[in-house]
């Protein structure tokens, strides 16, 4: 250790401080984007297996529009809206659930679950 305070320069002390002091925030804001990015990855994928399981429950049964509502809310929230539209022979489900905003805004406020399931 001593040989290391006798060879450091007075000058270059304050370096690794500077240093920290300028990639801190950077990784910073980084860890955020990722944690905000995988928070819409994760509701996205929950928002389409909800409208895939209320499809499935609209196809199965003759009160369909019921639990299918139930089934689509029980995987996507409460916060979650649902909407179906009957063809001849297909029905489609839409949910949307609601995404928790980032502070960059990159993220959208809501994404968009359909899926189609023909009788």
């Amino acid at each position: 250790m001593r040989w290391w305070r006798r060879h450091v320069d007075k000058a270059d002390r304050g370096a690794v401080t500077a240093e920290f002091a300028v990639v801190l925030p950077c990784v910073a804001v980084m860890a955020m984007l990722v944690l905000c990015l995988g928070r819409g990855a994760i509701v996205s994928m929950n928002c389409q297996d909800a409208a895939a399981a209320g499809a499935r429950a609209m196809t199965i049964d003759a009160d369909g529009e019921r639990r299918a509502m139930a089934a689509a809310r029980s995987i996507a929230g409460d916060g979650s809206t649902v909407s179906f539209t009957n063809d001849v022979d297909a029905v489609t489900v839409t949910v949307r659930c609601p995404v928790m905003s980032d502070p960059t805004g990159l993220i959208p406020a809501q994404v968009v679950g359909k899926a189609t399931r023909y009788y």
